[in-house]
């Protein structure tokens, strides 16, 4: 039976000496898995499945494959700045790592998905993405399901307790006083960076550090980034 669907690119893994076998993460099925045959040759468009493309497929499924064989593949969203721009390009890179190593294959999320192709395409159009890190492992923990409970009056971050707090914890998992609340006033500032806080490289990359704490308290098996160091690299003022 022949279906579409839009997807966005996760994984990427060898399966002949022309074909892939592509994750991609659906808004009806979550992370689905796919054959491309004659992805490697240049009129298969292989070019368009880079990681965090988003796409249009046709495929087929039958009932006895868990693979889906792709029919068609079109880009659903051209990029007009990421694959020319380094920093741009390492940002997605470090999106990828995290979003391979969080998002559970078969869940339905079509929030999720809307989530991520609308700042896929505001961090394409922007030219203010400094901040860009910070606000996406933020945000995604909304749809991950351990985004942190909002008070009146918050002090600090309880990393264990998901939630801000006006007492210091007993424990060591939690932030100070001002990467709290500067996350508050990231959690309520657009992806397209024009009403950022001015924040310095320092404290930028601390917020980004303390997050992924925050992700490594939350998942037991979250492995260390290994694209931070590129991302690093990149960081500017």
């Amino acid at each position: 039976m022949r279906q579409h669907t839009k997807g966005i690119v996760l994984r990427k893994t060898d399966y002949s000496e022309t074909s892939v076998v592509l994750q991609i993460l659906t808004p009806k099925y979550g992370v689905k898995g796919f054959i491309f045959q004659g992805a490697k040759r240049k009129n298969k468009k292989g070019n368009i499945i880079a990681p965090l493309s988003v796409i249009d497929v046709e495929y087929y499924q039958r009932n006895e494959s868990d693979l889906a064989k792709i029919t068609s593949i079109e880009s659903a969203l051209i990029y007009k700045t990421i694959p020319f721009d380094p920093y741009k390009a390492s940002i997605v890179f470090f999106m990828n790592e995290v979003l391979n190593a969080t998002i559970k294959e078969n869940q339905e999320n079509e929030d999720l998905f809307e989530f991520l192709e609308n700042i896929l395409e505001t961090l394409d159009l922007s030219d203010h993405i400094s901040n860009f890190p910070i606000k996406f492992l933020y945000r995604l923990t909304k749809y991950l399901g351990f985004y942190p409970k909002e008070i009146d009056s918050p002090v600090y971050l309880d990393l264990q307790e998901c939630t801000y707090t006006k007492y210091q914890p007993n424990h060591g998992a939690y932030l100070n006083s001002e990467q709290s609340l500067l996350l508050l006033t990231f959690s309520k500032a657009p992806f397209d960076g024009q009403s950022d806080p001015t924040i310095d490289l320092k404290t930028r990359r601390e917020l980004v550090y303390s997050l992924l704490n925050y992700y490594h308290v939350v998942f037991d098996n979250f492995k260390p980034i290994q694209s931070l160091a590129v991302l690093e690299s990149t960081f500017h003022s």
